[in-house]
């Protein structure tokens, strides 16, 4: 559009548009109306006479005077400020004229202007003349300027269109292209551009959404600036706002006004996901009765940045009309509490409070960790304040705001029935992953001051990551604060550019100590020879080997399912074959350790009370056995030996965990086993696999026919056996799998005594038959062989060593004769 047009048509408008934002403004922020309405009231109310038992005549008198007193002084500050606010609208309105009409002919009076320097006259027309000159030149200049701002930011999202824009280079950094080195040109053709983000691991849809996030943060940027603008003007508070309401001297001290300005870290951060919340909650607290609320969720969850998003709608003048002039207080109920110990002080400061705060008028209380200050701990009886919170809540005038998480709502809020009466449930679900990459984009404002650092692709990896492996905390916290690791991260060690990905997976993988992202060449030789290295530890069962290898070969590249554990298992047959050491082989070859193992006996949990002690009881304030470990270690493998003796709730328990990977306890939180591998074994149907392998029946066969058999016998459910990824049978091991287990265990406990005594023990060859000979048992198994080696040569070596027979550093042969010799 040419200048000259634009300046007629949209810059007359924009124009008028300022002058009514203005004058609107002035009318609001000099309270015209209001003060007109209490012009005689009295300057601001006391209180510090109510709830005074008795009739003092004196103090009466003196409220009098000083309510007579502040009425008059009310009445001049008042006055005083009608005044000026009337006398900034009669300038506004008397200006207009003079600006619409130099804007309209701004040549015949830039003319007019110049001519002064070529003419003579009296003093008043220079003045005049000058005066119109520099209006009419100001005006011009100005008006170009948001000519050429208005051209050049139109803000186009679609592409190729908005490539040719200046705010378009951070779309180019913002998935990690420089855009000096892009061939903007052969882009316009869309199957080269569809090659072009392939290449970048990008989207064609996520490339339009990150267009349109960064043409919004640009045009938001821009928007700021426009200080005429109406809501960069109401982002102030009004004259008086406060000066018909009551003094709040003793709250003020213990608390931070979000209406008068937000000095948290919530400054600038934008609600999201959570907009029928927050309409819920102006509903609520514009009632005339019954009007607190109870906002419910995780720490981390978004239950503040509700109540100080609902501040700023209030200084923003957009809220629900009813809470225009209500203050938004976040008492500290701790530094209430600091220094007194007794019940009786501590309720009697409290009363103060809550008494200013209901005579006030226009206060809403927001109480964080509201469920602590109402427990009833025997060890801080002061810190219960439902008794002094239920006296108040009676009265219209007193509205609270309630935040909680949601064990100690169940715990010591839900049964409080003349508590609760008194306040809405706010429930605040955890976000979804495109939410938290929403909430993501807007932090980015805050960490990249300006710059761009974070590629779209390493914020998706954030969210991902973040909601796999980070299990202790709620979106958005989790991924908030995975954001800043990250940064800090990057801003100490890494040499990229921008924070990839891989930068991501990296700073996770530090943090729970398991491989994520791009696998090292060192990785990727242990996943190829998984088998080779479970075989180091377990002698036989190749066809049990295989499948648990296979499994965790897919859940390394991420073709495991994401909502269940990393792999989950069913091991059956007898006794001391190698299902345990299976077990603690691959939590050591996955997770590095084989410590990193929970073990859990199922035969302890066969009662009727089995899924409290696993899961935790309210009634006596237990937390769970199986809860406290997986809280521990959320890493590992969780091993459950003799599945099949558990309780059949137990079991159903189990049911869900293998198919949604989380459980939620007994205090109500939701607890993640997706980060775990689940083994479970038991002996049921060993005898069945044993006759199946002596009848040479294939490995395949065995394994579907075993299914049949524990279903058969109602061992195990259908649908119980379906959650599992393998159910692997293993087989009695042959004389010549057993003789490889003597000499592994035989290996070990050389092992073991060169690490704890430093002796080196080297066994004679006949020493294996012996130990298979007289060591194995087939009930027990493997088991038996290494108790065999504890009993029979240990005691042994104990013995050489007390007789100092063998001492530290030496070699020790070990023969026949020195078992059987007494």
């Amino acid at each position: 559009m040419n200048f000259f047009i634009w300046h007629y048509t949209k810059g007359i408008r924009k124009l008028l548009e300022i002058w009514r934002n203005y004058a609107n403004f002035f009318w609001w922020y000099f309270g015209i109306e209001r003060h007109f309405r209490t012009l005689f009231s009295a300057w601001k109310r006391d209180i510090s006479y109510v709830g005074r038992p008795g009739f003092h005549p004196i103090l009466l008198l003196q409220s009098t005077l000083e309510n007579i007193v502040t009425r008059f002084f009310g009445f001049i500050i008042r006055a005083f400020v009608i005044l000026t606010g009337l006398l900034s609208e009669l300038t506004a309105l008397l200006l207009l004229p003079l600006v619409l009409l130099v804007w309209i002919f701004w040549p015949l009076f830039l003319f007019l202007g110049i001519g002064i320097f070529f003419a003579s006259g009296s003093g008043i027309l220079i003045f005049f003349e000058s005066s119109s000159f520099l209006l009419a030149l100001l005006l011009i200049i100005l008006s170009f300027r948001a000519y050429l701002s208005d051209k050049k930011y139109l803000f186009v999202t679609g592409f190729p269109q908005a490539m040719n824009q200046d705010w378009f280079a951070r779309v180019w950094q913002r998935i990690g292209k420089d855009p000096s080195a892009i061939d903007m040109q052969s882009l316009t053709d869309p199957s080269a551009l569809k090659n072009f983000l392939r290449d970048c691991d990008i989207t064609p849809n996520e490339f339009e959404k990150l267009i349109v996030f960064e043409a919004e943060y640009q045009a938001e940027k821009e928007e700021k600036k426009k200080f005429w603008d109406k809501k960069n003007l109401y982002d102030t508070s009004a004259i008086g706002g406060n000066w018909s309401y009551a003094y709040t001297v003793h709250l003020d001290q213990f608390s931070t006004d979000l209406s008068e300005g937000d000095p948290t870290e919530y400054k600038n951060s934008k609600l999201i996901g959570r907009s029928e919340e927050l309409e819920m909650l102006e509903l609520i607290l514009s009632r005339s009765s019954q009007n607190s609320a109870l906002i419910i969720g995780e720490a981390g969850i978004g239950k503040r940045i509700l109540v100080h998003s609902l501040a700023e709608k209030i200084r923003k003048r957009i809220s629900q009309p009813y809470l225009l002039e209500k203050r938004i207080l976040e008492v500290n109920l701790g530094e209430v509490f600091s220094g007194m110990t007794e019940k009786g002080q501590i309720e009697d400061v409290l009363r103060s409070i809550f008494l200013e705060a209901a005579y006030a008028g226009n206060i809403i209380l927001v109480i964080d960790n509201l469920g602590q200050f109402l427990s009833s701990n025997p060890q801080n009886p002061g810190e219960n304040i439902s008794a002094v919170l239920e006296e108040f809540l009676t009265a219209p005038t007193f509205q609270v705001i309630g935040l909680v998480n949601t064990a100690e709502f169940h715990e010591n809020i839900e049964k409080k029935e003349a508590l609760t009466k008194y306040f809405e449930k706010i429930q605040l679900k955890e976000m979804n992953s495109e939410q938290a990459l929403a909430v993501l984009l807007d932090e980015l404002e805050k960490v990249e001051q300006g710059k761009v650092i974070f590629t779209y692709q390493g914020l998706q990896e954030i969210v991902k990551l973040s909601e796999r492996y980070l299990t202790d905390s709620p979106f958005p916290e989790k991924a908030l604060d995975l954001l800043e690791e990250t940064l800090l991260f990057w801003s100490q060690s890494s040499m990229e550019q921008y924070i990839s990905p891989q930068t991501v997976a990296e700073v996770v993988s530090k943090k729970i100590k398991v491989p994520l992202g791009d696998m090292q060449e060192e990785e990727k030789e242990k996943l190829i020879n998984l088998e080779k290295i479970l075989h180091q530890r377990i002698i036989g069962q190749d066809f049990a080997i295989k499948q648990i290898a296979e499994t965790m070969r897919r859940a390394r590249v991420g073709m495991a399912s994401t909502t269940k554990p990393i792999g989950s298992f069913l091991f059956l047959g007898p006794t001391g074959v190698g299902k345990t050491e299976s077990a603690k082989s691959l939590a050591e070859a996955y997770f590095g350790d084989e410590k990193r193992m929970i073990r859990l006996d199922m035969s302890e949990y066969q009662g009727v009370e089995s899924l409290n002690r696993l899961l935790g009881s309210v009634e006596i304030n237990m937390t769970g056995q199986l809860i406290n470990k997986v809280k521990e270690n959320p890493y590992a493998l969780l091993l459950l030996d003799e599945i099949e003796k558990a309780h059949p709730s137990v079991l159903d328990l189990f049911l869900q965990i293998l198919d949604e990977g989380w459980v939620t306890d007994a205090f109500g939180k939701k607890i993640n086993f997706r980060n775990l591998i689940i083994i479970a074994t038991s002996n049921a149907g060993s005898n069945f696999i044993k006759d199946s392998v002596e009848s040479g029946m294939d490995a395949q066969e065995i394994q579907s026919k075993l299914l049949d058999f524990v279903i058969r016998e109602n061992i195990f459910r259908p649908e119980f056996l379906n959650r599992f990824e393998g159910v692997i049978f293993f087989h009695p091991l042959s004389r010549e799998e057993i003789f490889k287990v003597a000499e592994l265990q035989l290996l070990r406990y050389s092992i073991q005594l060169r690490r704890v005594e430093n002796i080196d023990i080297q066994f004679d060859p006949e020493i294996i038959n012996f130990v298979v000979e007289k060591g194995y048992d087939q009930k027990f198994g493997a088991r038996s062989i290494d108790r065999f080696i504890q009993d029979r040569i240990g005691d042994k070596v104990v013995k050489k060593l007390i007789n100092q027979e063998v001492r530290k550093g030496d070699q020790l042969i070990f023969s026949l004769s020195d078992v059987l010799g007494e």
